[in-house]
């Protein structure tokens, strides 16, 4: 029986988001008896002097050894290729779609899984203000550059509109991905120390 090896590339593990994305496909692949190669752990960072250098040569890897499948969480990775459009297009087409599954950003040719954040986002607000009954709920966003991003806060203004809730000045700000927004969390609390929840 052939024992599938199911490769994944990740732009970065040290952050909590992307780390429990592996996690996730690795418990996954062992659940099912298969193999989990994160091709990021075979060439050392130290290596390559940018990041771009990096992950050119963690994509020219899984071209070239023999894998089932690869996955790429792609939401991540542009991110930490600081959203450039042109190289992370250039790097996820440089593999085979037959055998590619992008995660959490649609890209034509390829099989694609990703998430409805406006539906989840929708869920979360209701939940803060008709379950809770919460009425001061501020909003850390993503990157302007993230239409996921700009999906979420467009659904935090809506229901708060629609449940004729106020947004102060500086209830809204922007954070990045990284899973390090504490500045920006305690910016929000030292200028409105009564907010009730962050979304």
């Amino acid at each position: 029986m052939h024992k599938y090896r199911i490769g994944l590339i990740l732009g970065t593990k040290d952050t909590d988001y992307p780390r429990q994305i592996r996690m996730g496909v690795q418990n996954t692949l062992e659940d099912e008896g298969l193999t989990l190669v994160n091709l990021a752990d075979l060439i050392p960072y130290h290596t390559h002097t940018r990041t771009a250098q990096y992950m050119r040569a963690v994509f020219g890897l899984a071209k070239r050894i023999d894998l089932d499948a690869v996955i790429v969480p792609l939401g991540t990775l542009f991110g930490y290729l600081e959203s450039d459009v042109e190289l992370t297009n250039q790097l996820i087409h440089s593999l085979d779609p037959a055998k590619t599954i992008v995660l959490e950003r649609d890209v034509e040719g390829y099989r694609c899984v990703t998430k409805d954040g406006r539906r989840g986002m929708q869920q979360c607000m209701r939940h803060l203000i008709d379950d809770c009954g919460l009425t001061r709920i501020a909003f850390v966003s993503g990157p302007e550059t993230s239409a996921g991003a700009r999906q979420r806060e467009g659904v935090y203004f809506e229901e708060m509109a629609a449940h004729g809730l106020a947004v102060e000045d500086g209830y809204f700000k922007r954070g990045q991905f990284s899973g390090v927004c504490d500045e920006v969390i305690h910016e929000i609390l030292d200028e409105h120390p009564d907010i009730e929840a962050i979304a």
